[in-house]
């Protein structure tokens, strides 16, 4: 058992190493998007449009990773995914115009099409209250990266040429791929191929199931500020406001560190935590933070502060919005996950885009931003609200041991 275990703690920490590593090739390269653009001599919209294609890439396998995964087991098709990360990075440096980098970032993107496949595994091999724990540590990474990101790459770009941000994500891509290929539990035994029309019939069991549509549509809209401003904040900090990379580096330090902390305190918890009570008092920061920002955006470092408690909002419910929507739908976890990670996935990128198309109208100013976030920040607090209302007294009994595959 303790050797079992040992095993799932170091599969789980070779995941991590591969999401961060995903996303960190993402926001790495960020400090260094507006150098990009002006070596392919494109126009700074091109920024926006690099994340919004890069998340769209991760939104185009799903659907059918799932039923390969029930088929041929999570082990494979994850390994297969690493692979095809690697590959796609491997060739975004010796882009040789906008279009070319565009087309390998999104290649590249569909490498975190495969991140749902260990979610899916982890919630199958852990319980109720560790699955919680780690789904919040996990989807630390998501922020973490934006984090560190900004400060490795501007390092980077200082000395060495942007593509060599792409070797790092390279080298940490291969160290995950062999943690995973030696630690990742075996799924070897084949299941019975599903036809065609049952899998339909499971995909339209998940997404006509309310609980599960809900929870990940305002999932995917609370992330999605958060998003935008690691795509847009370049162009905004230093571009408009003109500040400098460290002004640039502070500021996200600031942001996302709301998230790592409060996720950190997620993971004090007790296993009899109510996941509705960490949704409704997510949202009430979440909330109380989009709209301070609203208010005084004409204030940077005020601004900044108030983005910090909608970070630390967002890093509380965010993790058990994710489980009782992903635990809804009594259809098998690689479809329901696969479902989750396309619906998603688009949402956020069609939300990226339309900040995009907002802020460059406006010259990507700080307070188009802001402003813009208002009205999203209230419905995204009226949805919360609404969620945990409906849910109270539904959540699943806290199992007490791990299932296995």
């Amino acid at each position: 058992m303790f050797e079992k275990r040992r095993h799932l703690l170091y599969f789980s920490l070779f995941f991590i190493l591969y999401e961060l590593t995903v996303y960190l090739s993402n926001d790495m390269i960020m400090p260094a998007m507006p150098q990009v653009v002006r070596e392919f001599q494109a126009s700074n919209r091109h920024i926006g449009l690099s994340l919004s294609l890069f998340i769209l890439g991760g939104s185009m396998l799903q659907i059918f990773l799932g039923p390969i995964a029930d088929r041929v087991g999570k082990r494979k098709v994850m390994l297969a995914g690493v692979a095809l990360y690697l590959v796609a990075t491997a060739f975004v440096p010796f882009s040789g115009s906008i279009g070319q980098f565009l087309t390998a970032r999104f290649f590249q993107g569909m490498g975190s099409c495969f991140i749902f496949i260990g979610y899916a595994a982890i919630h199958e091999l852990f319980d109720d209250a560790e699955a919680v724990k780690l789904t919040a540590m996990l989807s630390n990474t998501t922020v973490f990266a934006p984090l560190i990101g900004p400060v490795v790459g501007s390092a980077v770009i200082s000395m060495f040429p942007w593509q060599t941000i792409f070797g790092i994500g390279f080298v940490l891509g291969c160290i995950a791929w062999l943690g995973l290929f030696t630690f990742m539990p075996r799924t070897e035994a084949l299941k019975p191929a599903a036809d065609l029309a049952s899998i339909r019939a499971s995909y339209l069991t998940i997404v006509r199931n309310k609980k599960f549509m809900s929870g990940i549509l305002i999932a995917a809209m609370a992330i999605t500020p958060l998003t935008a401003w690691i795509g847009l904040s370049p162009l905004i900090i230093m571009e408009h406001m003109g500040k400098s990379y460290g002004t640039y580096i502070l500021y996200q330090l600031v942001i996302f560190s709301g998230f790592i902390i409060s996720t950190m305190a997620i993971q004090k918890l007790g296993d009899g935590f109510s996941l509705t009570r960490l949704i409704r008092q997510g949202a009430g920061l979440a909330v109380i933070g989009m709209l301070g920002a609203g208010l005084v955006y004409r204030h940077a470092h005020l601004f900044i502060v108030c983005m910090f408690i909608f970070s630390a909002g967002f890093g509380l419910f965010n993790g058990a919005l994710i489980r009782l929507s992903l635990t809804a739908t009594g259809v098998s976890m690689n479809l329901t996950s696969s479902a989750m990670s396309l619906i998603y996935c688009v949402t956020i990128a069609a939300g990226v885009e339309i900040y995009n198309l907002v802020c460059a109208h406006f010259n990507y100013s700080l307070a188009s931003y802001a402003l813009f976030n208002v009205p999203l920040g209230v419905l995204i607090g009226i949805c919360l609200m609404r969620f945990a209302k409906h849910h109270d007294g539904q959540e699943p009994a806290l199992a007490q041991s791990p299932q296995a595959e």
